[in-house]
């Protein structure tokens, strides 16, 4: 087990992407039974899953594309040294050194890293030509939110996605008192993972980051949870977008 201290940093670095598999099993475990932490890693989440909006697009120029290829190419190299003297770290010095010790500058930590993914898109699309960077699936709207509608943004490696809805009221008016709208990812067999909180713009809107190997699983789906959220689903469900076949 990890202490909510550990749980903080992971969920930190899991809502920028910055987390290796072991680490996340970890962190999941702990916020199965820990609902201050889950709370706290769903505005993580939440946060993360905006800053790329609020970035603009900016063509670089041939001397930073340089420069960042040239970043890129050294990194790899790094990455068997890093391999092999990987055992001899413990896995929250492996987190810690992945995000700001001051929790203050996380936010602008993720902007960077936005800035970095959005740049990586776009080499990305440059060698592949038309190949799409993302899918999207259209969302269904369940009967406990009719006038709901959106869609989830898979990114190419299926380990990343952002879910987001419009038309959907306050989670207190559809199922009453404090509450909040939790993101589930779900199995085939019908187990169910949280993932994430949605979070509303000043325009209304709702969007939540959602992070795991969605080949996993067959359906994303949000559903009113009390607030904090749960372990599993046991409020009235809002959305939901099938991955099976996407």
């Amino acid at each position: 087990m990890i202490s909510c201290q550990d749980a903080d940093v992971l969920a930190a670095a899991l809502s920028i992407g910055s987390i290796d598999t072991a680490d996340e099993l970890k962190l999941q475990r702990h916020l199965t039974g820990c609902t201050d932490c889950r709370r706290l890693a769903g505005e993580y989440m939440a946060a993360a899953s905006r800053l790329p909006l609020a970035l603009e697009p900016l063509q670089p120029s041939k001397e930073l594309r340089a420069r960042l290829m040239k970043a890129v190419y050294a990194e790899s190299a790094a990455d068997d040294h890093r391999a092999e003297s990987a055992d001899r770290i413990s896995w929250w010095q492996r987190a810690w050194s992945r995000v700001p010790v001051n929790r203050g500058f996380t936010v602008l930590a993720a902007a960077a890293g936005a800035a970095v993914i959005g740049f990586g898109s776009w080499i990305v699309v440059g060698r592949q030509g038309s190949t799409p960077a993302s899918r999207t699936i259209a969302v269904t709207a369940m009967p406990a939110a009719p006038h709901a509608s959106g869609q989830l943004i898979l990114e190419r490696t299926d380990n990343e996605a952002v879910l987001t809805a419009t038309g959907l009221p306050g989670p207190a008016q559809v199922a009453g008192g404090n509450a909040v709208y939790e993101v589930w990812l779900i199995r085939a067999d019908h187990t169910a993972v949280a993932a994430a909180f949605l979070s509303q713009a000043p325009d209304g809107s709702w969007s939540a980051a959602v992070h795991g190997d969605m080949s996993a699983y067959s359906t994303v789906a949000a559903t009113v949870e009390p607030a904090g959220g749960s372990v599993a689903p046991t409020g009235p469900e809002v959305l939901q977008a099938g991955l099976t076949g996407a």
